[in-house]
């Protein structure tokens, strides 16, 4: 499928099917630290993407669903809320199904009143606030220049009045960027305004579009959060699940990393198949050339080549 991908395990959101609502690397943002890549198209303008294909595939995993889900979530391979049908995809999601809608947005287009009337359908909106100085903000998420941090602030705190679901804001923090005490203490001031249900910390586990931006260890997130207050933890990762019975393919698998890179764990458990099963399906795909893969921070990672997901992404403006 093109639009659909997992159910995956996500550390914040339990066993959650994707549904990617824009075309590769279509983004308000060129974040440092995205898994992605860098974006391609630097854009404010929304555009009605591939609405009905998504539905219709929506519509097909949701008549018969692999197996039990926690979320629904609308993210993408760039940023979702540029898709004019955001409204149209939730509304269908909550007439197909009783599973609760995410939304996984950078928030930079919050600040226009109707983005936020069409995502408030849904039950969690998960935004991001990674720095508490424009200068930080710049030099970290390379936003489109007629972005500032004043602009995402202001969306935060208006989706906060308006929105009766619940906010779980993600910080992605990156030492040397935005770890020292001057930008924590700014950032800080910003969550406290906000006033979020939830501060979730995370770094870069996965690879990243830009060697500047490095990972934090677990004690330097720990004392961050103790030093950010209270509500605000660092992402876990995820339990591990029982295994499914039966095979996978090498179809399954090269599906799974188009849209991001992930080791042979995070494959074991989104696709619920033994370790050593995925091991060896990851080790023929390798050697036939069909996936590449890389070390980050001691970790093998696996990802699709560009041709690929071009291919099974199969998504244009």
């Amino acid at each position: 499928m093109a639009h659909i991908f997992g159910p995956v395990p996500s550390r914040r959101l339990g066993r959650s099917l994707g549904v990617d609502l824009v075309p590769p690397k279509t983004c308000t943002y060129d974040c440092l630290y995205c898994e992605v890549g860098p974006t391609t198209h630097l854009t404010l303008k929304r555009r009605a993407y591939r609405v009905e294909e998504i539905l219709r595939e929506l519509k097909g995993y949701l008549e018969h669903p692999s197996q039990p889900l926690d979320f629904i979530t609308l993210t993408g391979s760039g940023e979702p809320t540029l898709n004019l049908g955001l409204n149209e995809v939730i509304g269908a999601v909550k007439a197909l199904t009783g599973v609760k809608v995410a939304v996984l947005t950078n928030g930079s287009l919050l600040y226009r009143e109707e983005v936020r009337r069409e995502i408030r359908g849904a039950d969690v909106i998960l935004p991001s606030l990674d720095a508490g100085r424009e200068e930080t903000f710049r030099r970290l998420n390379r936003p489109h220049p007629r972005l500032s941090l004043a602009l995402l602030v202001s969306g935060l705190k208006a989706l906060r009045r308006e929105f009766s679901g619940a906010v779980w804001l993600e910080v992605m923090l990156l030492k040397g960027l935005n770890d020292g005490e001057e930008e924590l203490t700014a950032l800080r001031d910003l969550l406290r305004q906000i006033s979020p249900d939830l501060v979730q910390l995370n770094t870069a586990v996965r690879p990243v579009a830009d060697s500047q931006a490095q990972a934090l260890d677990l004690a330097e997130m720990e004392a961050i959060a103790g030093f950010l207050g209270p509500g605000v933890e660092v992402v876990a990762q995820p339990p591990a699940e029982r295994a499914l019975p039966g095979e996978i393919t090498d179809e399954e698998v090269l599906q799974m990393v188009a849209r991001r890179p992930m080791t042979a764990r995070d494959l074991a458990l989104a696709l619920g198949k033994p370790l050593k099963q995925v091991d060896r399906i990851l080790g023929h795909l390798v050697s036939h050339g069909r996936l590449a893969r890389e070390v980050h921070q001691g970790q093998d990672f696996y990802r699709s080549f560009p041709a690929f997901r071009s291919k099974e992404m199969n998504l244009h403006i």
